[in-house]
């Protein structure tokens, strides 16, 4: 596509064509639905939840929050590292109750943001709530106002645009000097990044030749950002469009575009970029068909379909048209890793690949205190394009999920690839291990049955594959408190050299990034 015809077709998603794409939104459909069938699910969750609570300690990270986390300078063991300073951001969905109501799906629950300041010896932890214009209403009624992707509200509000009920609740990235809450469907959201106090729903436009043209766009919860700082990511409109977005490190858009990939699976959450194109993998998801007003909430308006192959599209960064497209076979993919490219245009990437969407079921049962099986993991796959258009998979044994690779790498050839999977624990994941892509070998630590472990991200203060340390958070369910753990990057195995300690749990959040001081 030429640029003049993408910037013809952003004006008219800003100008006529923006109602369209907005109100398209996944999130915005549920007005439309019927409120009547599922209030009673949500009371009847919250009430299961609390009974399975009580003899299953395990739940505890999905208890609701209902309040923020004060500064608080946490007890260490171990030598902490002179050599890490920053901060370590988490978000992730925390408020899941309201009045005698529980959400029925994890990802419902609206964003808090967790961060974990490292300063000479020492590490304070603050938490807060991403104030969203549906946290606020929903706050001063003291009850839930907006159905959400499955659970929904008896006379619940209209929704005039995806904002409205944007719960700031996947990822969070350091942007110029703010933090951005981002969301699945709907504008990131701008914090202080030091006092998390929320600033301003981000219009992406702003300060550039676009303007209002891209206000309310889906902007997805994993922009990729390259060694130079540019930030790249993508949106999604359920009528199969697929909005492209390069950002400089200040946040200010570069470049936008969009293709109509004609995606009826409704459900896009990860993307990859090499130094030359954006890979969108599109799962095996399609909409489904059913009749019944249930099929209509989002969460269950699609379904796996084991005959339908996955499809990459290979996207030019410069023209952000789309070049190639390859078949793979049939699968579903939460995260990716990284993607690099050959000189001859051959092109690698990794997933944690799932042959189903079973995952979305267990993590709604789980909601009503129903324990997990983890029988529906994904596993690592190291996918090649090739110039000829054939396509290669090398599976990996195991369980792997949250792939994360070093920053300065991103979009260029690793080796190195972070991940959590399960060996004691039936419930959750509780091993770190890190895979060499070349050789086939693992490093890990397994923190035990005892302990719930969360994404762990790659800090390091040089730009040399396997230096630095992997720092994440697990929750150490019989004292009922979360821990911050350090490891060295290149000796998992001997497990963390330091380890903070709160004096409470908090809840297990889903993504997160580290800013150097």
């Amino acid at each position: 596509m030429q640029r003049r015809q993408i910037l013809k077709n952003i004006a008219g998603i800003a100008g006529v064509g923006a109602s369209n794409f907005v109100l398209g939104n996944p999130i915005a459909t549920l007005v439309n639905l019927s409120t009547q069938r599922k209030a009673d699910l949500l009371v009847n969750a919250k009430q299961a939840f609390s009974s399975a609570l009580k003899t299953s300690p395990t739940l505890l990270g999905l208890q609701n929050n209902t309040g923020n986390f004060p500064p608080r300078q946490l007890t260490i063991e171990g030598k902490l590292p002179n050599d890490i300073s920053g901060v370590l951001y988490r978000n992730g969905p925390a408020k899941f109750e309201r009045g005698d109501q529980r959400y029925l799906h994890q990802f419902e629950g609206d964003g808090m943001i967790n961060s974990f300041t490292f300063s000479e010896q020492s590490i304070t932890h603050q938490g807060k709530f991403v104030q969203t214009a549906k946290f606020i209403a929903e706050q001063q009624k003291n009850k839930f106002l907006y159905s959400g992707p499955l659970s929904q509200i008896e006379n619940s509000r209209n929704v005039s645009h995806a904002d409205v009920v944007n719960t700031a609740n996947i990822n969070v990235i350091p942007v110029n000097n703010e933090i951005w809450a981002l969301w699945e469907s709907g504008s990131a959201t701008a914090m202080n990044a030091e006092t998390l106090d929320t600033k301003r729903r981000v219009n992406l436009g702003e300060n550039s030749q676009y303007g209002d043209k891209l206000k309310g766009l889906a902007f997805s919860a994993h922009p990729k950002i390259e060694a130079n700082g540019d930030i790249w990511n993508f949106g999604l409109s359920p009528s199969g469009h697929i909005a492209l977005y390069q950002l400089s490190a200040k946040g200010t858009v570069k470049n936008v575009g969009m293709i109509n990939a004609r995606y009826r699976g409704k459900m896009l959450h990860d993307f990859l970029i090499t130094h030359k194109h954006i890979l969108i993998i599109l799962p095996s998801l399609t909409a489904n068909s059913v009749n019944d007003s249930n099929a209509m909430a989002l969460f269950n308006s699609f379904k796996y379909d084991e005959n339908l192959p996955m499809q990459v599209l290979v996207i030019d960064k410069q023209s952000l048209a789309l070049k190639k497209q390859f078949e793979l076979d049939a699968g579903f993919a939460f995260h990716f890793g990284n993607a690099w490219e050959e000189t001859d245009g051959t092109i690698h990437f990794d997933a944690s690949i799932n042959n189903n969407i079973g995952v979305m079921d267990e993590l709604s049962e789980l909601m009503s205190g129903k324990l997990r099986s983890l029988d529906n993991s994904p596993h690592t796959a190291l996918f090649t394009l090739h110039t000829n258009g054939s396509t290669t998979k090398s599976s990996i044994d195991g369980d792997s999920e949250f792939p994360r690779v070093y920053d300065h790498l991103v979009g260029q050839r690793n080796k190195k690839l972070y991940t959590l999977s399960h060996t004691e624990s039936n419930f959750w994941r509780d091993t770190v291990c890190c895979l060499d892509t070349d050789s086939g070998e693992k490093d890990k630590f397994v923190y035990g049955e005892n302990f719930i472990a969360e994404e762990h991200i790659i800090v390091s203060n040089t730009a040399k594959e396997g230096e630095g340390y992997l720092v994440g958070t697990a929750l150490h369910i019989p004292s009922k408190r979360t821990c911050l753990n350090i490891f060295k990057a290149d000796s998992l195995n001997k497990g963390p050299i330091c380890r903070a300690w709160l004096p409470y749990h908090i809840p297990l959040g889903l993504h997160g990034s580290f800013k150097a001081s």
